[in-house]
């Protein structure tokens, strides 16, 4: 068998059914060849870096790696920001790139760039395949990529051996996770502070999403049973439902958490990631149980207790830990601060506004859809007031915080769920980076809804030029399209919106398209609410 078929063959039998690049002469082209004779999906993107998120995504949510493909040097190099979402997302991801022959990568120099040494920064592995360690090679890449923290792997295919005869070492690398099992002195140590703490607060973070499933039905248990107010990260949105009378909503770590917080005498992090904490010293004082399918090493926060194994197994065991607890909390403490949160952010007025966007896009939308948001100034209000009702519901880029990000991911998703309603919100910065992305998704027939906040700035820099002081921003303005002659260009559907109601029938109207196209819905907002909102979410 030829290494090209036996590379295709094996990343099939082993459930990966698709993979995302924008392909070079070398040896990605064969593998494309292979890929089509083998009925393996292959997604063409206008850029790689689009390829890189959407492998990353795709990735999350089916639980086996992502993989994406490039040509050699440029290509290969333009895979970094989504080989770098892979790596501070926590998320599964093989990258191939093409590689100069053997005879020729010591002598070329035109487009030589060393990708091994130029990812091993940005990879938990960076090597390149050889006709005798392929397999080896790739099976040792699914166990790092998978291995928690999950993240991105690596691979040169040299161009003079993707056609050479190889053995047919074509099965499965999948194999069922080794799930650990916290200690038992750990557990009981948990369940006893716990037990005794009179106003503990859980903070459910993005390893929760590592699992088989049965990690949110032992979330939901352990939090229901012992009454305990919870915050999720950006990333564990709808790990517990944003509508549960135990949710208090996303964690920031900012002042908007502050009447909850000076109240707990109890942290529980469940799956709490330092990644996705503010970039600043850890500010509480109360100890912290940490629970997590790995140690705490990066100790932003010192925990009392670690109970380090499978999440779901080790929030069962505490649970038969514990019979009952001291627990005070109210649930219209819960409810109270729900509502401060919305009464806090809200603007009033006849104006177009972030959140009122936000708000009439949950409103028309279904309760189940998949949301992705992208970066910028939109990003702190669509992660405080966006209500997420299913684990692995809401997707963003936190670990990375890369813009650019919405419009992959939602495409991403409509590729592994055809049948459900994908949106984005997106900022119009983030989405002019992606633009030539929708003529993937009309090539594809992805019918995902991208609403855009328009005002042509990049509003998150304005805030902060102002906030150090600068008499006015300089430099965050740009020009943008007509959205809907763009659309239009393109074959997809178009709207653009200045009021609540004509956003509202903009929605309505995307949902009722029967021609399997993306729709871009441009929201035409005031952003001059933007410093006040993030004045009273967070310290900028």
């Amino acid at each position: 068998m030829k290494l090209g078929e036996a590379i295709t063959r094996k990343l099939g039998n082993s459930g990966i059914n698709t993979v995302f690049g924008l392909p070079g002469g070398g040896s990605s082209s064969d593998l494309l060849c292979y890929m089509g004779d083998l009925d393996m999906e292959f997604v063409l993107t206008q850029n790689e870096t689009t390829a890189a998120i959407m492998a990353s995504v795709y990735g999350e949510v089916t639980g086996k790696p992502g993989v994406c493909l490039s040509d050699l040097g440029p290509g290969a190099l333009s895979m970094s920001t989504g080989i770098a979402y892979a790596l501070l997302d926590r998320a599964p991801l093989i990258s191939l790139s093409d590689r100069y022959g053997h005879d020729s990568v010591d002598y070329a120099l035109r487009q030589k760039v060393s990708h091994i040494e130029a990812f091993k920064p940005l990879t938990k592995l960076a090597s390149s395949l050889s006709v005798s360690n392929w397999s080896s090679m790739l099976n040792r890449g699914y166990t790092v990529s998978m291995t928690p923290k999950r993240g991105p792997v690596h691979f040169d295919v040299p161009n003079d051996i993707i056609n050479k005869d190889v053995d047919e070492d074509t099965g499965s690398f999948c194999r069922d996770a080794y799930r650990l099992t916290a200690d038992e002195a750990s557990l009981k140590a948990a369940a006893a502070l716990i037990k005794k703490a009179k106003f503990p607060v859980a903070i459910v973070g993005l390893s929760i999403n590592t699992g088989n499933g049965e990690q949110y039905e032992h979330l939901k248990a352990f939090i229901e049973q012992f009454g305990i107010p919870t915050f999720k990260t950006a990333k564990a949105k709808g790990s517990l439902s944003d509508y549960h009378e135990l949710s208090l909503g996303v964690f920031m770590g900012g002042r908007l958490e502050t009447s909850i917080m000076d109240k707990c005498d109890l942290i529980v992090g469940i799956g709490l990631d330092p990644v996705e904490l503010l970039p600043k010293k850890w500010r509480y004082t109360q100890p912290v149980v940490y629970i997590s399918n790995d140690s705490n090493d990066q100790e932003m926060y010192r925990a009392v207790v670690e109970a380090v194994g499978d999440i779901g197994n080790t929030l069962h065991s505490i649970r038969e830990y514990m019979t009952d607890c001291s627990n005070q909390w109210k649930l219209d403490e819960v409810a109270s601060y729900r509502n401060l949160v919305r009464v806090t952010l809200e603007t009033s007025g006849p104006a177009l506004t972030a959140d009122k966007v936000i708000m009439i896009t949950q409103e028309e939308l279904p309760k189940d859809v998949l949301m992705t948001a992208d970066v910028g100034a939109s990003k702190l209000l669509v992660i405080e007031l966006w209500e997420s009702m299913n684990p692995q519901s809401f997707f963003i880029s936190n670990g990375l915080a890369t813009m650019g990000f919405g419009l992959p991911a939602a495409m991403a998703l409509q590729h592994v769920y055809p049948n459900k309603v994908v949106a984005s919100l997106t900022g119009d910065g983030g989405f002019m980076m992606r633009l030539p992305e929708i003529a993937t998704a009309v090539q594809n027939k992805w019918p995902v809804i991208s609403i855009i906040f328009s005002d042509r700035r990049l509003s998150l820099m304005d805030v902060k030029q102002v906030k150090k002081g600068y008499s006015k921003p300089f430099g965050t303005e740009f020009v943008a399209p007509d959205y809907v002659k763009f659309a239009e260009s393109l074959g997809a559907n178009g709207w653009s919106a200045e009021t609540e109601d004509e956003l509202r029938l903009a929605i309505r109207q995307a949902l009722a398209s029967t021609n399997g196209m993306p729709s871009i819905i441009e929201a035409k907002i005031d952003p001059s609410t933007y410093h006040e909102q993030f004045e009273a979410i967070r310290e900028l």
